[in-house]
């Protein structure tokens, strides 16, 4: 996780990546670059605290049981890892709200037998799998299609700023991120 002072909001940004999440009862942003991967953002309006996680991979759920492999970077997990840390900060299971980000179809033809293709669907359908098990009602989604999101919770007020890119314009901006890193 990498952290910025401060933004144009006068908040503190908390910038999280891939197979990494973030909670907080603090008034504060999260922020991370979705492309196939997929960021569950959620909210507790009534108990002021937010979370958001940011995975690669949906896990496997097989009939018998769900695969736990305790890693972050997999859905199934890092889903229910920031499910039970809200709970276990003060959230309540009848005030926290979901939004689902992410699983954009960016890189074409990934693998020749066409299994990759369907990992950003399979991302998304894991989260919205969980949220209707959890009886965690999806108040915002905004999923698939060809391009990046570059996503801003805004864990005081429950606002996700969403910025869409595709080609140079992300290029661009991982490059301009990078410097930041390296500065």
């Amino acid at each position: 996780m990498y952290v910025k002072l401060r933004d144009r909001l006068g908040k503190k940004v908390n910038i999280i990546h891939p197979g990494e999440y973030y909670i907080t009862r603090e008034d504060e942003l999260i922020a991370t670059l979705l492309g196939s991967c997929v960021a569950v953002c959620l909210h507790d309006e009534v108990n002021c605290i937010g979370a958001m996680n940011h995975y690669m991979l949906p896990g496997r759920i097989t009939k018998s049981r769900v695969t736990d492999t305790d890693q972050s970077r997999y859905g199934i997990n890092s889903i229910n890892t920031i499910i039970r840390l809200m709970l276990d900060n003060g959230a309540s299971r009848n005030t926290m709200t979901a939004r689902i980000f992410g699983g954009g179809s960016i890189i074409k033809n990934m693998s020749q037998d066409g299994r990759s293709s369907l990992i950003p669907a399979d991302n998304v359908r894991v989260a919205r799998l969980i949220m209707e098990l959890e009886d965690i009602p999806i108040i915002g989604s905004d999923v698939g299609a060809d391009y990046t999101r570059k996503i801003i919770f805004d864990v005081h007020t429950g606002k996700v700023y969403l910025r869409k890119m595709r080609g140079e314009e992300i290029k661009n901006l991982v490059l301009h991120r990078d410097e930041q890193l390296l500065a």
